[in-house]
């Protein structure tokens, strides 16, 4: 099963304009990154991960010329958030305008996110612990960061991404940490 997903995870991985998700079998829970076969899991979901932060990366450059969110942010923010998690990136970007995007680097890098640990991988849904290098967006020292940051991806819908903005067929359901610093449910099981 871990091979199947992992060549599903592969496939996805690539960029692609797919509409839909594939209906696939049960989630699988992996674990810490062990392994070849871990590390290769690990790797096609980095890239997909590399993937959504190349488009955050290019809204972030409209925001910081633009100095508010136009129709091109909320398309990007659309094409790689979906459910609550949008409308907090949304709020979040709302606040950085009003405080006059102090802190962004002129113009702003990508942001560089990769996984620390599989918790939850289904070729629907992905579950994943990351770390995140927030240094290309930040002017001056980096902002810190929570050592430990969680993702959930799952499959994008057509009308997520109309303008096909997205590289990957996936979308975050959800990217952050809990206030109290644990881990969120697993809503990939």
């Amino acid at each position: 099963m871990r091979k199947a997903l992992l060549a599903v995870l592969f496939s996805m991985a690539i960029p692609a304009c797919s509409s839909g998700g594939s209906q696939g079998a049960p989630t699988a829970t992996i674990g810490p990154v062990r392994g070849a076969e871990g590390a290769e899991e690990a790797a096609s979901v980095d890239r997909v991960l590399a993937g959504l932060d190349g488009v955050m990366g290019d809204l972030q450059r409209i925001l910081v010329k633009e100095r508010r969110i136009t129709t091109e942010v909320a398309d990007r923010l659309q094409s790689i958030y979906t459910g609550p998690e949008l409308l907090n990136q949304i709020d979040a970007f709302r606040a950085d305008v009003a405080n006059g995007l102090v802190g962004y680097r002129n113009p702003p890098g990508d942001r560089v996110t990769t996984v620390s640990r599989l918790i939850t991988v289904s070729p629907i849904c992905v579950f994943v612990e990351v770390s995140r290098d927030y240094g290309p967006i930040a002017e001056g020292p980096p902002p810190s960061s929570p050592s430990s940051l969680y993702v959930v991806l799952v499959t994008k819908s057509e009308a997520d991404d109309p303008r096909q903005l997205n590289p990957t067929p996936w979308a975050m359901l959800y990217d952050g940490v809990q206030a109290d610093g644990s881990e969120p449910e697993d809503v990939c099981r």
